[in-house]
């Protein structure tokens, strides 16, 4: 079982988005550290981290262990039948949240035009 960084370990307090290059292959979702700048306030959302994430009013609408599930909201490639990913809001993605829907869990990074990034803290999961 992975365990939790505590006691020499300070939760992580942030805003999360949703980022790409090329070679990422699709979206991935990540945190942006309060009070670091550039690649240092970088971090990937990975299995086995615990995520809170509060809406534009404060109010928690994630607080968990990520699971991720690349299966749900899987399409196939248009030009390599048999190959794909899954999709969520019109993004080739890596996966979702196990038990939300790949759109639902999408909209929590990828924000529409003038709203601002949501809030959140992350804790990274060591033995990884």
């Amino acid at each position: 079982m992975k365990q939790f960084l505590e006691g020499n370990s300070v939760k992580k307090i942030g805003k999360i988005d949703m980022w790409f290059e090329t070679g990422t292959e699709g979206v991935c979702w990540v945190f942006y550290e309060k009070g670091k700048r550039g690649w240092s306030a970088f971090n990937q959302i990975e299995k086995g981290d615990r995520l809170k994430v509060y809406d534009e009013n404060g109010k928690v609408v994630f607080d968990g262990i990520i699971k991720p599930d690349s299966k749900i909201g899987w399409q196939a490639y248009l030009r390599n039948p048999g190959h794909g990913q899954p999709v969520a809001l019109g993004f080739r993605i890596h996966w979702t949240q196990k038990g939300w829907k790949p759109d639902d869990w999408a909209r929590l990074f990828i924000r529409k035009k003038g709203e601002k990034l949501l809030r959140a803290e992350l804790t990274k999961c060591k033995n990884k």
